[in-house]
């Protein structure tokens, strides 16, 4: 635990030090000196005593949090919004999530169709060398499991069924074979740098159940940014506009968003969140991690090396099943 101590230690300080020279160089080429931190950067103050204070959200990672990076609890505007009515559809315009957004969206239809032959088993895949049927991918990663970082017994009610691609940081070359396109995509973000790479990383198909729901929590870290591409929404029940909350929902902070097939949906999960799923049908979504645009690349190759010296110590990722 000390030694985990002073290595987190060691690259916050390293962090703050290159911030703070960056700062310092860009403040020679404009024309007039400020103490006030620059445009879209955010303060990021841990404790819940400031919702109680002010009334405002701030993220809570659990784990991990380098200071000086913007924050919102979404990075996508919500569908209902009009097209009219905004400047961009991703916070500050930013060119990094707006690329992977846009990627991602392009191949929707294309990673459904994987979902539902390889998961569903819809369209009986065969396999071209023994000429058998395939069997639907099965469930791989147990939510309660201790150690991992949804292991909490109180935190899930119902079912959530993960098939995974990437775990933990690792990737699950079965899924990559009866799923190849969605594996490319993923493939693709990482060769861009884009894929959030360390132990904490994830991609999966998220299947939430009908009548099942995953409590409020924050994530370890505000090192990610985390998105959703919704492939299959349950419809609203009959009752629900006079509901409080929408059938199939999240929240992030104090904003509720509703999920629309096709639409990415950029989340800081680094934010206290919850999601439900009221319907008798399941919400299917790709679940993909991607590194906060704001942490340099130096700080990136910092951050991969002290998780992965974590995880070798044992400190950090999924326990084993005994």
């Amino acid at each position: 635990m000390i030694q985990r101590s002073l290595l987190s230690t060691s690259l916050h300080r390293c962090c703050r030090q290159q911030r703070h020279q960056q700062l310092i160089v860009s403040s020679k080429f404009s024309s007039s000196a400020s103490d006030e931190p620059p445009e879209d950067s955010a303060t990021i103050i841990q404790g819940p005593s400031l919702l109680t204070m002010t009334g405002v959200h701030r993220p809570s990672p659990s784990l991990f949090q380098l200071p000086g990076l913007r924050s919102l609890p979404f990075w996508t505007a919500p569908e209902s919004a009009s097209a009219q009515n905004r400047k961009h559809r991703v916070a500050f315009n930013d060119p990094l999530v707006t690329t992977a957004v846009e990627y991602v969206e392009s191949n929707y239809e294309s990673i459904r169709s994987e979902y539902f032959a390889s998961v569903l088993g819809q369209g009986r895949e065969t396999d071209l060398d023994s000429g058998k049927v395939l069997k639907p991918l099965e469930p791989d990663y147990d939510v309660s499991t201790k150690g991992g970082e949804h292991a909490d017994d109180a935190l899930h009610s119902g079912n959530w069924d993960w098939h995974s691609y990437v775990l933990n940081g690792s990737k699950n070359e079965k899924f990559k074979e009866r799923c190849p396109k969605t594996a490319e995509v993923i493939d693709t973000l990482e060769k861009e740098g884009l894929l959030f790479g360390t132990p904490f990383g994830f991609c999966f198909f998220s299947t939430l159940h009908g009548n099942s729901s995953i409590q409020a929590h924050s994530g370890p870290m505000n090192l990610r940014l985390r998105m959703h591409l919704p492939l299959v929404v349950p419809p609203k029940k009959d009752n629900a506009q006079s509901s409080s909350r929408p059938t199939t929902g999240i929240r992030v902070a104090d904003q509720v968003r509703e999920w629309h097939e096709g639409k990415a949906v950029i989340l800081d999960d680094s934010y206290v969140h919850e999601v439900w799923n009221d319907a008798n049908s399941p919400r299917v979504l790709l679940l993909l991690d991607l590194w906060h645009p704001d942490v340099r690349m130096e700080e990136r190759q910092k951050i991969s090396t002290m998780f992965s010296y974590a995880k070798e110590k044992g400190w950090i990722g999924q326990a084993k099943k005994q």
